[in-house]
């Protein structure tokens, strides 16, 4: 099981609810796990996504991970714009 708690993957711009829902059924739960990611593992997580297919690369969600998973919010918001999150 996951030793670290789960991240709110929706403070990830291009990532709503069930978007976040739907990669926590892939395993996906934390920043890291997106982050780093290659190119090949991208594209086979993006072939289970259904509906959201092609987000990851549109959105950017792989370097927007980066960034969180680091702790940089402020290279975060100076890339992607203000982070959002904690809310519904």
């Amino acid at each position: 099981g996951a030793t670290a708690d789960p991240h709110d993957l929706t403070r990830l711009k291009g990532v709503g609810p069930k978007f976040a829902a739907r990669l926590n059924e892939l395993g996906i739960a934390r920043y890291e796990q997106l982050a780093t990611m290659n190119g090949n593992e991208a594209e086979r997580l993006d072939a289970q996504l259904g509906p959201f297919r092609g987000r990851l690369a549109r959105d950017r969600v792989v370097e927007q991970a980066g960034y969180l998973a680091r702790g940089d919010q402020d290279g975060f918001e100076a890339a992607f714009g203000k982070l959002g999150g904690g809310g519904a």
